[in-house]
């Protein structure tokens, strides 16, 4: 009988044993899988004149998500309209009216952008309560950074489908609407070069310089995503400088302080 006793006491806690570290193992195993990062989104249209669709925010993340996943969690599932494999975005939702005659830069592109007639695949959209790529041309669209660069340090460019785990804690991802393939935003694009081929644009072989140096907002927007008074003069002036396209980074600079807390 003690011997029984003692047998089926030696089976439970040895089930026990096994049971605790099964348990162990998984909880490690899910610590390790399941890290979060904290990144930085905000969704611009400089171009147009107009405030930020979202002003900058942080986001805590698995980074086993993606930039679409972040993105998507920042301005809300019911605000973006991406595609089906969730690798660019297509649309922001935002209401807001504009005057393509405003649009500073139209002058330095080419005038096929616009014509429908010739360029009759290229179709420009008009959607009233979404800002979508092909409004107002037939170039425009959403682009992003990811601390102002388009790529990472081995040049593999970013979609909105790279992981979480493939940039640093605390990335700034800086969406942008541009009309001319990046050049008013700064950066140098791919246009195209004024020609059709069976009403498709014919694209230049090589970039289109930026119109203008770009000023890396990178800190400045952290830092306004981290200000808790959205409202008191350093944040608004913060708010201004993100709007203003050519800003120099000298002044962009003087909007904080050596440890990147507005001023």
């Amino acid at each position: 009988m003690i011997k029984t006793l003692k047998n089926k006491l030696f089976a439970t806690l040895c089930v026990t044993a096994l049971t605790l570290g099964a348990v162990t193992a998984t909880s490690t195993f899910n610590s390790v899988q399941a890290a979060d990062k904290t990144v930085y989104v905000d969704v611009e249209k400089n171009v147009m004149g107009q405030a930020p669709i979202l002003q900058p925010k942080a986001v805590i993340i698995d980074d086993s998500k993606t930039i679409y996943d972040a993105t998507k969690n920042a301005v809300g599932s019911d605000n973006i309209d991406g595609n089906t494999s969730g690798s660019y975005i297509k649309a922001f939702k935002d209401t807001a009216s504009f005057n393509y005659a405003k649009y500073k830069y139209a002058k330095q592109l080419p005038a096929i952008v616009t014509d429908t007639t010739t360029a009759y695949n290229q179709k420009i959209v008009s959607d009233p309560n979404w800002l979508r790529e092909k409004e107002y041309n037939g170039i425009s669209g959403w682009m992003f950074t990811v601390n102002n660069t388009d790529h990472d340090s081995s040049y593999n460019y970013y979609t909105a489908a790279t992981p979480i785990s493939s940039l640093p804690d605390g990335a700034v991802i800086r969406w942008e609407f541009s009309m001319a393939c990046g050049c008013d935003l700064g950066n140098a694009g791919w246009m195209p070069d004024g020609t059709v081929t069976n009403g498709y644009y014919n694209w230049n072989t090589s970039s289109t310089a930026p119109f203008f140096t770009r000023a890396d907002k990178t800190t400045l927007i952290k830092a306004m995503a981290n200000h808790s008074d959205k409202t008191d003069s350093s944040y608004t002036n913060a708010l201004n400088d993100l709007k203003n396209l050519t800003i120099q980074q000298a002044a962009v600079d003087d909007d904080y302080d050596a440890s990147g807390v507005l001023k």
